[in-house]
């Protein structure tokens, strides 16, 4: 959601992705947004593909992040209780579930099927 500033008339004079000190939230595709963006030449349907895109590469990006955390807890960088408590427990059960079908996988692998 943008955040948006409006004139003493109620017309957005800006809208930014950024935090705008005194400026409001909208969601992306309010009418007065799209407005805005049409009438400064800008496309609103590019800013629904790149949130699409975004979407779309949300799991990508949640297992990447998994992955550098991962590897600066194995280097010391820093430990699990330097994170949130809630960001533990995600981490902890994550690992689990991972653990578990390593298990899985590992445990097929070596059965002999005659």
């Amino acid at each position: 959601m943008p955040y948006i500033q409006r004139d003493t008339g109620g017309t957005i004079t800006k809208v930014s992705a950024r935090i705008l000190i005194g400026g409001d939230l909208l969601p992306h595709n309010h009418p007065d947004v799209i407005a805005f963006l049409k009438d400064r030449g800008q496309d609103p349907q590019q800013v629904d593909f790149a949130l699409g895109e975004l979407r779309r590469t949300d799991n990508e990006m949640a297992r990447a992040v998994e992955d550098i955390i991962m590897v600066l807890l194995k280097k010391n960088l820093f430990k699990m209780s330097d994170l949130p408590k809630p960001v533990q427990d995600r981490m902890s059960f994550r690992v689990k579930q991972r653990v578990l079908i390593q298990d899985i996988y590992d445990q097929a692998s070596a059965r002999n099927i005659n």
